[in-house]
């Protein structure tokens, strides 16, 4: 049997090889996809039902602050109380999310309810429900692409792999919200908790009972090698790398230890990705308001056009993630060093672009430097820290990009109000302190090393 290492093993993708990490891929494919359809409706939303545009931005704000404080809550109990249970109670909440929300566009629109219960209800819905409900679904997948990878190369592979998954679902989601937008500006809004039942059922029905599989089953990286098969080979011909799903009670796990924000292992890799997630958050957050301010587009467009951009920043994060990460085999640091100077590049052409066509590849590069960046940001923090502070450290980094949100929502919209380039300006600024800090910080002179010890 192959070492899971030998070249058969590392053209495996992690995701092809585990059923729950399957089925995590699916979750997150259909949540992403809502989600993202209220983000690509929400700013001509705002207009459509004469609502004060800090709105868009406060309830952007909120859904972060809810990933920001819940996501190594949840990255924790994925591994003490099973990942069943924290998938179900993370769904039923974007469920509950996505029906407030369409309830509230519907009475507003149609006269039922005045501007103050909409916003009310529209901040509540795509702030802490859906926040709280998304928080989930990453430090969930990143641990467990933790527990089945072994070496720094099968990380990195595995991490891009997981989140290029969720770029795809926002590309189905900025499609989707376009075709729907056009046809009617508010459909994306009332198709969303439709997307979040589909997420449910995949669930419900597909991830093992708390207990079995693939939550007992997969190897931790300090696990002997014999006991993986290799990619399209069956479990039956040699030790079973992930077990059958078992229906009996688990028993409980330890909750896993917090990772803090001051760990000296994780600071220069959040240092060195912080500037581009905010500046992410100011040019995705703005799009919308660009279209309409600098194209002149009308708001019934400009969903379509807003959905196009963001599918065009999705498509060059899942180009990078799923086809340039596993082709340039870089470690960790070195993809993090190409995709922030390529962000910095991105958003210098984003501050001053007023063409459609420059948007447009400007938007594309941008997607291009977050996927490089955040697969290298993701596998380099996985790969500094031990075994068991896998599910504090996925919650990390999973609110590491929230944390950006929390403020880059509100300060761009505050600011565009105020002079609309100066949220692109200190968008430059950050993101140029986080390149400055991916190029010249200690800690990233060296590849990080504690999960590795006991691999060769």
């Amino acid at each position: 049997m192959p070492h899971p290492d030998s070249p058969s093993s590392r053209s495996c993708s992690p995701i092809l090889a585990d059923p729950t990490l399957r089925v995590l891929v699916a979750v997150a494919l259909f949540t992403y996809t809502a989600q993202n359809m209220l983000n690509v409706s929400i700013a001509p939303l705002s207009r459509a039902l004469d609502l004060p545009e800090w709105i868009v931005g406060a309830a952007v704000s909120l859904a972060a602050l809810a990933v920001a404080l819940l996501s190594q809550f949840w990255g924790r109990r994925s591994i003490a109380w099973g990942r069943r249970r924290v998938l179900l109670c993370a769904l039923f909440l974007a469920l509950i999310a996505g029906a407030l929300f369409s309830a509230a566009v519907w009475l507003r629109a149609g006269g039922g309810i005045g501007a103050a219960w909409a916003a009310g209800a529209i901040m509540a819905a795509r702030g802490p429900f859906f926040g709280a409900s998304v928080a989930a679904i990453p430090p969930t997948g990143q641990a467990l692409v933790a527990e089945v990878t072994h070496d720094e190369a099968s990380r990195v592979r595995g991490a891009s792999a997981f989140s290029g998954a969720i770029n795809m679902s926002v590309m189905i989601g900025s499609v989707v919200s376009s075709l729907l937008g056009a046809w009617w500006i508010f459909a994306p809004v009332h198709a969303t908790p439709w997307f979040v039942v589909v997420a449910l059922v995949i669930a419900w029905a597909g991830v093992p009972r708390d207990g079995g599989g693939a939550d007992q089953g997969a190897p931790s990286p300090h696990a002997p090698p014999a006991s993986a098969a290799p990619c399209g080979e069956s479990p039956s011909t040699g030790a079973q790398a992930f077990p059958p799903p078992s229906r009996a009670p688990r028993p409980a796990r330890p909750l896993p230890p917090r990772v803090s924000w001051t760990d000296p292992r994780i600071v220069p890799w959040v240092l060195g990705v912080i500037g581009l997630y905010f500046a992410a958050g100011v040019t995705q957050i703005l799009m919308g308001f660009l279209i309409q301010d600098r194209v002149g587009t009308a708001p019934d467009r400009a969903v379509s056009l807003t959905g196009l951009m963001l599918l065009l920043s999705a498509a060059g994060a899942m180009t990078a993630q799923l086809l340039v990460v596993p082709r340039l085999q870089w470690p960790p640091r070195r993809l993090l060093r190409a995709g922030v100077s390529v962000g910095v590049a991105a958003v210098a052409v984003l501050t001053v672009a007023s063409a459609v066509v420059a948007l447009a590849v400007a938007m594309l590069f941008m997607g291009v430097a977050t996927g490089l960046t955040s697969t290298g940001f993701t596998a380099g923090a996985s790969l500094a820290v031990l075994d068991d502070e896998q599910g504090g450290v996925a919650g990390l980094v999973s609110a590491t990009g929230a944390i950006t949100w929390i403020f880059a929502p509100v300060s761009a919209t505050a600011l565009y109000g105020w002079q609309p380039l100066a949220p692109f300006g200190l968008a430059l600024v950050l993101v140029g302190a986080s390149c400055a800090a991916a190029w010249a910080h200690p800690g990233l002179r060296k590849p990080p090393g504690p999960l590795l010890d006991g691999d060769s």
